[in-house]
């Protein structure tokens, strides 16, 4: 009897200490801490989901920081990010955001009733596209906006964008990650990066502690103003690199030229970091600000200038091997041919420049002069760089022809 009893006590022994040694196996893998982590801002109010696809009803703040593993996994058709250490996942579109492109010209809302800039541009054109972040809001107006920026309130209205051309999220080539395999996000042999970038259009700069690199943005007329200096070793997440004249302004500013000075925006914001003061991860796309902001043609000879009368100012500017702005395509009837012409509008410039007038002997002269503010040359007499934004003439030859017989 009393050998029973001692087995029976056996028995109700382990079947008690089985279920706390299976436990204690389950926890080790679950609280495995999760690799390859950044901080990444979310810049459009985020809900947290399991890995089943089901919300969570956690929610992550616009604009806070969250610490994810820099690998997206696919939870169905949606790409999202990890949190680190938690069985919570985040769209990436609320991150990363998508690319859509503009379908009508259109203004950068802060509210409904006003208007502001993003980027420094107050206008967007159609063609161009543009990165927005989340599902649309419906303003107090009942219109639906997209937001494009941040923190301050930038918003466009939905009505003026097409649909998702791309994600700005890359899945890893032959990457079938979903969120079933990705709880223990193991390590392979290479050395692991904490700063490797998602997305091919976002990387991480570390400040070069060899340098003195201010963080700088631009007011409304485009002139560099410092937010403040950065420190050595500071890390960034950066989602656009540009070089063209803004970023000349910034070499010129901080006095550091070297030939292929370009300028990283800090994601979320409209701040800057000069690229030859930090160390980026990996290489993003090199864009041109005035190839895509602005249209440009060159002085492949000299060049007459007219008013907006089509009248010759008796002014020709010199062949010149860099880009000139223009800000209006319009036809013009020029009274000394009898005729309709096409001419561009040349972008103001504060800078005196090298040309030929007309002197008293009939004679074109060397010169350097001011030019006035209205300026117009002809559209045959130039060549018009076709990478740069496009024109639209903002007249007709009917309309201008009309005119001229009233």
């Amino acid at each position: 009897m009393k050998k029973n009893k001692f087995i029976l006590a056996s028995v109700a022994a382990l079947i008690a200490v089985s279920p706390v040694l299976s436990f204690d196996s389950q926890t080790n893998t679950v609280q495995a801490a999760d690799t390859n982590v950044t901080n990444k801002m979310i810049m459009h109010t985020a809900v947290a989901y399991d890995k089943d696809g089901n919300s969570t009803g956690v929610k992550y703040n616009a604009f806070s920081y969250a610490r994810l593993v820099a690998s997206p996994v696919k939870i169905g058709d949606g790409i999202y990010y990890k949190v680190a250490d938690k069985d919570q996942y985040l769209k990436a579109t609320n991150i990363d955001g998508v690319t859509r492109r503009i379908t009508h010209n259109t203004y950068i809302y802060s509210t409904s009733t006003r208007r502001t800039s993003y980027q420094n541009r107050w206008k967007l054109y159609r063609g161009q596209t543009i990165t927005t972040y989340g599902g649309s809001y419906r303003f107090k107006n009942g219109k639906h906006y997209f937001r494009v920026g941040g923190p301050a309130k930038q918003y466009v209205k939905s009505y003026n964008l097409g649909p998702v051309i791309r994600a700005n999220t890359t899945m890893a080539p032959n990457n079938n990650n979903t969120s079933s395999n990705t709880t223990t996000n193991k390590p392979n042999n290479s050395t692991t990066n904490n700063t490797q970038p998602v997305g091919n259009e976002e990387t991480t700069v570390t400040v070069d502690a060899n340098y003195s690199t201010p963080i700088i943005t631009f007011d409304k007329s485009d002139n560099v103003v410092k937010v403040r200096t950065a420190t050595p070793g500071e890390k960034f997440t950066v989602d656009y690199l540009e070089n063209g004249s803004r970023a000349d302004k910034v070499a010129s500013y901080i006095g550091q030229f070297g030939g292929e000075q370009a300028i990283y925006r800090i994601k979320g914001t409209n701040n800057w970091l000069y690229s030859m003061g930090v160390k980026p991860a990996s290489k993003i796309t090199l864009h041109n600000y005035d190839n895509e902001n602005t249209s440009m043609i060159r002085f492949t000879k000299d060049t007459d200038l007219y008013n907006a009368d089509g009248t010759l100012q008796n002014i020709r500017l010199i062949k010149t091997s860099y880009p000139w702005h223009v800000d209006k395509l319009v036809y013009i009837w020029v009274p000394s041919e009898n005729k309709v012409e096409e001419f561009y509008h040349l972008t103001p410039t504060r800078y005196w420049q090298d040309v030929y007038t007309l002197s008293s002997n009939g004679q074109y002269v060397k010169d350097h002069i001011a030019l006035k503010n209205d300026n117009y040359v002809k559209v045959s007499d130039v060549h018009f760089e076709q990478n740069s934004v496009a024109l639209t003439p903002s007249n007709t030859v009917a309309e201008v022809e009309a005119a001229v017989k009233k």
